[in-house]
């Protein structure tokens, strides 16, 4: 049990990653270039609001304050947001720009990802929870901006 628990906490999410781009490469040139710009518009979004989430909430990761032992070895600095959760839920909202059945399994794999990480004493709930918020608010800016920025490059072009 504790393998799968550190496999979905350490690695699900680069599986996220892979399929992401193995789909995003099938796509035609028209869609590359929006999940490629949705794709930017909501990583920077959801890093900037990592960064100020992180600054205004301080959160102790459990194996710090609760006295657990976590499943694998991580630096006692704050937990919230989880990256990985971020970067899973990021590309789970991406890919649903084009596919929402596959965003959808993706969005599925990154809640795994916060849970296993859960499991493994690294986070706590709520960091998972501000993860899937911040890449959600994020993905709903970019819906809004995607049609601009790309109606730009267009007329650049």
């Amino acid at each position: 049990m504790n393998l799968i628990v550190i496999l979905g906490a350490e690695y699900l999410f680069i599986a996220i990653g892979i399929i992401a781009f193995i789909y995003w490469l099938r796509l035609t040139s028209k869609q590359k270039l929006k999940v490629a710009v949705f794709g930017i518009i909501t990583i920077i979004i959801a890093f900037l609001l990592a960064k100020l989430g992180g600054a205004i909430f301080y959160n102790a990761r459990p194996f710090v304050t609760d006295h657990v032992t976590s499943l694998f070895p991580h630096i006692a600095d704050n937990g919230f947001p989880s990256d990985h959760t971020l970067f899973s839920a990021v590309i789970a909202v991406t890919i649903c720009s084009v596919s929402k059945k596959l965003g959808l399994l993706l969005g599925g794999l990154a809640i795994i990802v916060g849970i296993s990480r859960v499991l493994a004493n690294i986070h706590h709930p709520i960091d998972i929870i501000g993860s899937l918020v911040f890449a959600m608010i994020s993905g709903l800016i970019a819906y809004y901006l995607t049609p601009k920025i790309i109606k730009l490059i267009k007329t650049k072009s």
